[in-house]
């Protein structure tokens, strides 16, 4: 085994970009929290009315970036909710800005605009110049985090302040001002500004905000809006890659008839299509999954939708009986929330998208598929297209025999649009459908065009992902769930057959991270600081060897070797990974806990680190390898 240090090479890796850039507070580069916990974002700073507001944060955001001296601020910028698209086009006309240094601590900022800015002691504050410039809302495209939708030029407004987080006034307050309310178009809908969720040791920053311009006070608020600040100087960030991780390969060592891809939080939807051909079109044991399927058929749809609500669940009798593997059903309950029913019995819209009510394990869930099942709404742009919304139309012009099944999600939108009851349309819009064809069986997942934007959220009682696609056949029986496929990646590991169901799930590989643990949507992250361990699930009874391989190198589709790597099994490191045997297990149990931590130096941005678990067969197997893990790309980035 290679016993070259990780940390080591990690540190060699570090790449050097220009650093012009920090985000305030310094653990808000992902998203909105490490947990991803609920949030309806902020409309109190950037709102649609006349404002004034205060912010401030303290100098350890920039020293924890690496700002060691004086730096020129040039631009202050505003996220919208992260997740959330919105379409933007809002102005704000004669804004003022100034940005100033000041020894005032966040825990002791008063609501009385006047005080945060004297210049006498005991607290000191020195404001830089006054600009005033004209603010447009631009698009917010969903992503996590979401890109910035206000960015004030300072320099073009001569505005740009000389700021040193090392010096006697160490902490930065802004100032801005908006003196009337913004033009805002119907039907143009504010997106709430992301705003910050740690705890006050975690956001060290705190604001002041009203409504009425010429008040001398405001209103206190300790969890103020995300601010991304660019400079010119020392330290920060020239590329602000955000610590994120993906599953990517395909697991093996199980025989499930389930397949499925998670989609993460911030993780592009790239599938152009999906098609699943059973064995026996009458009475199917498995599908014969391959990649792409037509261009999705929007002339198949009704006059009008059949469901526009949230949370719907709508009931259709076929014309004829649909076999599937497992089972038939002369019923479909497709969901408002990108999923297909094939048990009559279910009433459940499932937004909660999670592995449990996948596989059927804590609920009776059954069967169904699942196109792009997420936290969706059928009735976000019925005022801007009167056929948006949820349909299923029956074609029988072929015959009988032939009937061909559409099920259609025309023009629907996220849940997610800061209030749960907009109906302004044009903000988010996803169109994709099923097909499904009596005279083979076969199923097709067709894809137009589909919004970024992320379905991801936590509260006390539920936890979502931002999309799951695939097929399963959940609680068999009304006893037995599903046996575990793991995720994989659906856009390049195809074509795969799924199996007559086995009794036992494939191997699976989980990360985990300290001192912030892994979110509802990730498993644990890498970014300075942080150290991460792997624990293999769901280990084949008789494994005499375990071995887990990180690589700085992926294939994939994963390479399979006949007599090195069993039928499905795919090595999805390179062929000869940098850290074969990272850490060996020998005689493993069914589960085993990774016990060696990779230590994530500082200033290693953009790297990808690639994990895979692996099973040896040294003596008795006609395969070296008789089961694998999926694997999880972990891009090295910020919090």
């Amino acid at each position: 085994m290679r016993q070259i240090p990780i940390t080591a090479t990690l540190t060699l890796l570090a790449s050097t970009l220009a650093a012009q850039n920090v985000v305030l507070p310094d653990n808000h580069y992902l998203g909105e929290r490490s947990d991803q916990l609920a949030n309806a974002g902020d409309t109190t700073h950037w709102r649609t009315t006349a404002g004034r507001m205060q912010v401030l944060y303290e100098a350890s955001h920039f020293l924890n970036a690496g700002v060691t001296g004086p730096v020129l601020i040039t631009h202050v910028k505003f996220r919208g909710e992260d997740g959330e698209p919105n379409l933007g086009g809002q102005v704000y006309a004669g804004v003022t800005i100034e940005v100033g240094s000041t020894t005032l601590a966040s825990s002791v900022m008063s609501t009385t605009f006047a005080t945060n800015r004297a210049p006498v002691a005991p607290a000191t504050t020195t404001m830089g110049p006054l600009g005033t410039t004209t603010v447009t809302v631009a698009p917010s495209l969903g992503t996590c985090p979401n890109n910035y939708c206000i960015d004030i030029d300072l320099t073009a407004i001569g505005a740009t302040f000389l700021y040193d987080p090392t010096g006697a006034e160490p902490n930065l307050l802004i100032d801005i001002t908006m003196p009337t309310a913004p033009a805002n178009a119907a039907p143009l809908y504010m997106i709430p500004i992301q705003d910050t969720t740690a705890s006050g040791a975690g956001i060290r920053g705190k604001s002041v905000c009203t409504a009425t311009v010429a008040s001398l006070t405001g209103t206190a608020d300790t969890t103020p809006c995300v601010v991304g600040i660019e400079f010119a100087g020392p330290g920060g960030y020239g590329n602000m890659i955000p610590a994120t991780n993906e599953e990517y390969g395909a697991a093996c060592g199980g025989a499930c008839s389930t397949f499925y891809q998670t989609f993460n939080q911030g993780q592009a939807f790239d599938l152009n299509g999906l098609t699943m051909i059973p064995d026996n079109p009458t009475a199917p044991n498995y599908y014969h999954v391959v990649g792409g399927a037509p261009a999705i058929d929007l002339t198949k749809i009704n006059a009008v939708a059949n469901s526009i609500v949230d949370e719907g669940v709508y009931t259709h009798a076929l014309s004829f009986t649909w076999n599937y593997p497992g089972g038939s059903t002369t019923t479909l309950k497709p969901t408002t929330n990108g999923s297909v029913w094939l048990d009559a019995a279910m009433t459940s819209a499932m937004y909660t998208t999670n592995k449990p009510s996948l596989l059927g394990t804590t609920t009776n869930y059954t069967a169904r598929y699942m196109p792009f099942w997420s936290d969706l709404h059928a009735g976000r742009n019925t005022l801007s297209n009167p056929q948006a919304g949820l349909h299923v139309f029956e074609d029988t012009t072929g015959g009988p025999g032939n009937t061909v099944v559409y099920v259609t999600w025309n023009d629907v939108g996220w849940y997610r649009l800061g209030s749960s009851t907009t109906t302004q349309p044009g903000h988010s819009s996803l169109n994709f459908q099923v097909v499904m064809h009596e005279a083979t069986g076969m199923v097709e997942y067709r894809y137009g065009s589909m919004s970024q934007g992320s379905g991801i959220w936590t509260t006390s009682t539920s936890m979502h992902y931002s999309s799951i696609v695939g097929f399963t056949r959940g609680r068999i029986g009304g006893t037995t769930p599903s046996q575990d496929p793991q995720s994989r990646d659906l856009s390049v590991e195809v074509p795969f057959d799924t199996a007559i169901e086995g009794t036992t799930s494939n191997a699976g590989l989980s990360a985990v991270s300290t001192p912030i643990a892994a979110g509802v949507g990730y498993f644990g992250r890498m970014f300075a600081g942080q150290s991460v361990t792997w624990n293999v699930s769901n280990i084949p009874a008789g494994t005499v060897v375990a071995l887990l391989n990180l690589d700085l190198a992926a294939s994939t589709p994963g390479i399979q070797i006949p007599t090195i790597t069993a039928p499905g099994c795919m090595m999805s490191t390179s062929i000869s990974p940098l850290f074969l045997g990272y850490e060996v297990w020998l005689l493993p149990a069914s589960s085993v806990t990774g016990t060696v931590p990779v230590t994530i130096p500082p200033g290693v941005f953009g790297l990808d680190v690639y994990a895979q678990a692996i099973g040896l067969d040294l003596w008795s197997g006609s395969n070296l390898i008789p089961w694998s893990t999926q694997s999880i790309k972990h891009t090295v980035g910020l919090n």
